[in-house]
């Protein structure tokens, strides 16, 4: 895998020339117009090599979801210092897409929105709620981590970490969820008032 944000640069191999594909043609088609030959179309690849790679339009969608994780896990271990403030608020920021590496991505918005539609998907297919919620249990369970070190630094209110975790991928679900669904831009609104309930109720040395 390449250094640096989803989307940019050359795909490194097939299966990544795949996934770039697949977000391709979500954008132009959306999942319910969304075929194998529709992703094929967007690169130099055959439509056999695709079914070589994935038995069909939901393996290749769950496939990219991971694809997806991958990628967010691998850009916050770049971005990361190890300081767990420092930490928090780049992993808030990497889930609103509002961190400056975002910016190097094409279509930023787009991809959120592209992940938005395919966890659509998971109301009625139980492989993509099983997906779905993997993914919740993983981005739960490293917010989780980098709370639980900033409570033994003193720097973090001394609550559940797996609760707050919980809470904070909600709030942050929530936003982007709005982001995308909304002719209006409530974003920055909404991205202020919970950077300020983190440091009023995360942060030791803001709390009353």
């Amino acid at each position: 895998m390449r250094d640096g944000s989803p989307f940019t640069g050359e795909p490194v191999d097939s299966n990544e020339a795949i996934m770039y594909a697949t977000f391709c043609a979500l954008q132009e088609h959306g999942y319910a117009g969304l075929s194998i030959q529709r992703i094929a179309d967007q690169t130099d690849l055959s439509k056999s090599t695709f079914y070589h790679h994935f038995d069909g339009k939901e393996d290749l969608l769950l496939s990219f979801v991971e694809f997806m994780l991958r990628e967010f896990h691998e850009i916050f271990q770049l971005e990361s210092t190890g300081d767990p403030v420092e930490d928090l608020r780049t992993y808030v920021a990497l889930l609103l897409g509002n961190h400056p590496v975002m910016a190097e991505v094409p279509e930023a918005v787009e991809v959120r929105s592209a992940f938005l539609e395919l966890r659509a998907q998971a109301i009625r297919d139980p492989n993509f709620r099983a997906k779905f919620t993997e993914m919740d249990e993983q981005f739960t369970s490293q917010l989780a981590e980098i709370l639980a070190t900033g409570i033994e630094q003193g720097v973090f209110a001394d609550e559940d970490p797996d609760q707050t975790a919980k809470l904070l991928l909600t709030i942050a679900q929530g936003i982007n969820f709005q982001k995308v669904t909304r002719t209006d831009d409530p974003g920055p609104s909404l991205t202020d008032a919970f950077e300020q309930y983190i440091e009023r109720e995360v942060m030791v040395d803001r709390r009353a």
